[in-house]
């Protein structure tokens, strides 16, 4: 049980933090008692006063920001009663001064659900959201509540803090089964596609399960003992990718803030694309010259598992042991085997320029797994002539090192190991698989990049390349976005597509046409069905891909899922009701799952006009309303009335635009010489606005604006290089959309028709926030 300082009756001295203001709510009141006495007869004592200094300081920091008078020892509320004016007692505040920021976004922003907390160890500032776990809300409404940032907790209490922390995975017991399992399954799968003409090894009817495992072993040793051949290829493919990570062009971009080292920013050198092309020329370069034919993979492939194995086995316990050696651990548990599996250190670099992580992560697996398909295809034609949260620990390094490459690989070694008459499809077929396979990868492609240009969009550090592919709609342009409490925001837009795409009769339309969450999860998922289809169905061992792959990346959507929730709260659930779909979008199959009602607001504002020195000018003013979301942001439109200024018919053009969420401002268009009040539909008011018209104008008093004039329109907008649309609607008469004494000209179809011309040209113009759901259900009042 870890004790607090009221506990044990001691307050420790803080240290200094350069760069760090200290406020009234940490400052020590000079009368405090600083003894630290350990009898039975003075800790209670000590106790006390070290509950009325805490409670003393919350109560000066109230003064300072909120204007509550101090407490003293003998008021109701330092004893912790409600006094008699009926206030509560003081709750844990939070500074507002410009000159505090946050140890990891280094803002200032102190808002209600994400206020600054200050450790009560080393009065290290943090928001509540940037802080990893986040600070809960008891902190702030339980005064006698003891916080400590999670850098203190590690110096000060060891490992025994994160204990209370849920383990993954099953923890000790189940990290260590996938430890000694995930080699024996390869080694499995690798003899079954290897001797056993791609089934699954199984004991012959008269043979004993002790004497099957002896015959496993024997076939492992004999086909897979890890040669000096294997070594050098295994590892001279290592130190290759290395030196192309390091030397070979590329872009340099800063990462996220790390919180454990005081919001720091690493640079990360990405020469991926150059890497890439670099090794198939190379590979091609070896292959042709018959130094090192690309199928000898194939025929050594035991022996590099083999290594590959043993390598991930070698450089997770390395990079174990060397982290707590530099004391680099983070997140520790005190689990040895836990911690070995998860990772100790979160971003190892060799020599401070190879990124560990990010190398094993993105390079070196998928380079290798296209190296095997790669050799698989030139087998064929000389036979047949056609990286922010996870650690890096044993889960990473022996997966990226031997675990994705040669496990993932079984639909390639099944094509490799039998002739294409066994797993022969249709040309058909082969043809929608391929013209399949080529959209998934541009929806996988545009996702991953629109997810990743969003983030460095957001820090100022979007830098695009002009490499090779370039696919369309990579980059979301004015995207659709939900604010977080942690002061950034999460993508509700292209692919993660806002399921808010518009209104109907008044009702704002949830969960119609939204597309996933998670689509490039399920991109991944087609690529590995679509490689196992192309083997057929004669074997099972090409379906391991595709069934592990389901499973892992279900289990890491719903870690992802966990973690996001901690971190994002409401803002989260508002995402999910935006995007209700994870995997699959269910498009236009449920048609309105959600709905929210949209309610109109009307008011009108006086500006003053410098119109003739005097006068103000009405503009009435109609807001959209969604009840839950108080915070939500509309685009605004404006609308200028006819002759008659903001009569019936106008008012309610504008209600409809409103209810599409819209804020619509329609100003009285004759404020310089008359009233707010529209004018009647009767000769003599006709005659009133067409006279200001004249005016306004300046003497053009035909208002059917002729031929000549809309020619003169047109021209003027196209030498401008205005970009417009220009609509000339046949039949349609003067006044043909003014629903009230239009003199018979009133058409209700030509009118829906340019209500949604009007609607389709600000859906791809104008975007709505809705902000944050706030608040219970609204309830209907049934009254008249």
């Amino acid at each position: 049980m870890v004790s607090t300082r009221a506990q044990t009756g001691e307050t420790p001295r803080r240290t200094p933090h350069p760069g760090f203001v200290e406020t009234p709510a940490r400052r020590l009141p000079s009368d405090a008692p600083e003894s630290r006495h350990t009898g039975s007869d003075t800790s209670k004592h000590d106790s006390n006063d070290l509950q009325f200094t805490q409670r003393k300081r919350n109560a000066q920091r109230n003064q300072e920001f909120d204007g509550t008078p101090p407490l003293s020892p003998r008021t109701p509320a330092a004893a912790g009663k409600t006094p008699a004016d009926g206030r509560k007692k003081p709750k844990r505040r939070y500074t507002k001064s410009r000159d505090i920021v946050c140890k990891l976004c280094e803002k200032p922003d102190s808002r209600v659900g994400n206020q600054i907390v200050f450790c009560d160890r080393c009065n290290t500032p943090w928001h509540q959201a940037c802080h990893n776990p986040p600070i809960p809300e008891r902190v702030i409404e339980v005064e006698e509540a003891e916080w400590v940032c999670v850098e203190c907790l590690a110096q000060k209490q060891g490992p025994a803090a994160l204990l209370a922390e849920p383990l993954e995975f099953g923890g000790s017991l189940g990290v260590g089964v996938m430890i000694i399992a995930f080699p024996l399954l390869m080694y499995y799968l690798w003899i079954g596609a290897t001797y056993y003409d791609g089934h699954l090894p199984w004991p012959a009817s008269n043979q004993s399960f002790s004497d099957f495992l002896r015959q496993l072993g024997n076939l492992a040793y004999n086909g897979a003992f890890p040669k000096a051949k294997a070594w050098a290829i295994y590892w001279g493919f290592l130190v290759f990718e290395a030196a192309c990570y390091l030397y070979l062009p590329g872009v340099t971009v800063q990462g996220k803030p790390l919180p454990h080292e005081g919001g720091r920013r690493l640079d990360y050198y990405c020469s991926g694309l150059w890497s890439f092309y670099t090794t198939i020329v190379v590979a091609a370069g070896l292959h042709l010259s018959d130094i090192f034919p690309l199928y000898t993979v194939l025929d050594e492939f035991g022996p590099i598992m083999s290594v590959a194995i043993i390598s991930g086995f070698l450089i997770s316990f390395l990079a174990y042991f060397s982290a707590i050696s530099r004391g680099a651990q983070i997140r520790m548990t005190g689990r040895p085997i836990y911690d070995f599996f998860m990772g100790a250190e979160l971003n190892p670099r060799m020599f401070g320029l190879l990124d560990l992580k990010m190398f094993s992560e993105v390079r070196l697996p998928w380079y290798l797994l296209f190296l095997i398909s790669a050799a698989a295809a030139t087998r064929q034609y000389e036979q047949l002539g056609d990286m922010y949260y996870e650690k890096w620990g044993f889960m990473l390094i022996f997966w990226n090192f031997a675990g994705v490459p040669l496990s993932y690989c079984h639909c390639t070694l099944y094509m490799a190991n039998h002739a294409p008459s066994v797993y022969e499809w249709s040309r058909p077929a082969l043809a929608l698989l391929y013209m399949t396979y080529l959209v998934v990868y541009w929806v996988w492609d545009t996702a991953n990049s629109q997810k990743n240009r969003f983030r460095q969009q957001e820090r100022g550090t979007l830098i695009v390349r002009r490499a090779f592919p370039q696919l369309p709609w990579q980059t979301v342009k004015n995207p659709h976005m939900i604010k977080t409490q942690a002061g950034d925001s999460i993508l509700a837009d292209g692919w993660c597509k806002s399921a808010l795409i518009g209104t109907k009769q008044g009702v704002v339309l949830i969960g119609a046409d939204g597309y996933a969450r998670k689509i490039h999860y399920t991109a991944d998922m087609i690529f590995a069905l679509s490689w196992a289809l192309i083997t057929g169905f004669n074997s099972p061992l090409p379906w391991f891909y595709p069934v592990f792959f389901a499973l892992m990346i279900s289990h890491r959507a719903l870690r992802d899922i966990q973690k996001c929730e901690a971190k994002y709260g409401e803002a989260w659930q508002e995402y999910k009701r935006q995007v209700p779909y994870l995997f699959i979008p269910l498009l236009y199959l449920n048609r309105a799952t959600t709905t929210l009602a949209m309610l109109i607001e009307e008011s009108h504002k006086d500006v003053s006009t410098k119109a003739d020195g005097h006068g103000t000018m009405r503009i009435y003013l109609f807001h959209p309303k969604i009840p839950s979301y108080p915070q939500a942001q509309f685009p605004g439109v404006v609308v200028f009335s006819e002759i008659y200024q903001v009569t019936g018919p106008v008012a309610r053009f504008a209600r409809q635009i409103a209810g599409h969420g819209y804020i619509v401002a329609a100003p009285s268009s004759y404020h310089e010489f008359t009233g707010p009040e529209p004018l009647a539909y009767d000769a003599p008011g006709t005659d009133e606005g067409n006279a200001y018209k004249i005016k306004k104008i300046h003497g053009k008093s035909d208002g059917h604006v002729p031929p000549e004039g809309r020619d003169l329109i047109r021209k003027t907008l196209h030498e401008k290089n205005v970009c417009f649309s220009f609509y000339e609607i046949a039949w349609a008469q003067h006044a043909f959309i003014r629903d009230e004494l239009s003199k018979g000209r009133y058409d209700p179809h030509i009118s829906k028709i340019c209500f949604e011309m009007l609607l389709e040209l600000f859906s791809r113009t104008l975007r709505s926030d809705l902000g944050p759901r706030m608040g219970s259900e609204q309830r209907v009042e049934n009254a008249c």
